[in-house]
């Protein structure tokens, strides 16, 4: 008969129910140390702006210098690091590389508590910061930031994991015109910088909700 449906079908019909469903549930509550915050569901969109990356844990941002980082992993690779598939200090606010096939460079903080010398969220609301600046060179005709977000809370955390950080530079940026994407990281599943040509993993696009 031709009206049954493949097993082909069927699953595209799923996938397109469940990608509505995510589109109306925009809302996600994320209980965080018996906080409840409220963050969209990241809802991509292509874009011709370059990603300018920050890893929000704890309660503060590190903004990622991708030429350092990449040149001081290069000095890596060709030590032999990178053929031990072992992790290596990038010098750069206490992160750790390793090289991926797949993923490029994943980020690996050195400890739950190596975010302490970061700099801390609540200093955008001071008059001037070195994270601000940091965060004011972002040029909205040409990049957006992008943040990989720790759901994991250090002992010494205030407001619990990355989220609050997060939320308050994404605010920031907003009232500068400038777009946001993010994604949820933590241990297991670090952050990572790579080309999209190597995978779908190494997507980094702005986010519909929040950004403009």
């Amino acid at each position: 008969m031709n009206n049954i449906i493949s097993v082909d079908s069927l699953t595209d019909i799923i996938s397109n129910s469940v990608g509505i469903l995510i589109i109306f549930a925009v809302i996600s509550l994320i209980n965080d140390n018996n906080k409840a915050y409220q963050l969209e569901i990241p809802i991509e969109h292509s874009s011709d702006l370059s990603p300018v990356f920050v890893i929000a844990k704890n309660d503060a941002l590190l903004v990622l210098n991708t030429d350092k980082l990449f040149t001081n992993a290069a000095m890596q690779a060709t030590e032999g690091a990178a053929k031990r598939k072992r992790s290596f200090p990038l010098d750069y606010g206490h992160l750790l590389g390793e090289i991926d096939k797949r993923k490029g460079l994943i980020f690996h903080v050195e400890d739950i508590e190596g975010s302490k010398d970061w700099h801390h969220f609540n200093t955008l609301e001071k008059p001037t910061s070195a994270l601000k600046d940091q965060l004011s060179l972002i040029n909205p005709k040409k990049q957006f930031a992008y943040f990989f977000v720790y759901d994991e809370v250090g002992e010494s955390s205030i407001s619990g994991s990355g989220f609050e950080a997060f939320r308050k530079a994404r605010e920031y940026l907003k009232s500068r015109g400038v777009k946001s994407g993010w994604k949820p990281v933590d241990s297991n599943n670090p952050a990572n910088i790579c080309d999209v040509s190597f995978s779908p993993l190494c997507r980094y696009l702005p986010s519909y909700l929040g950004s403009s």
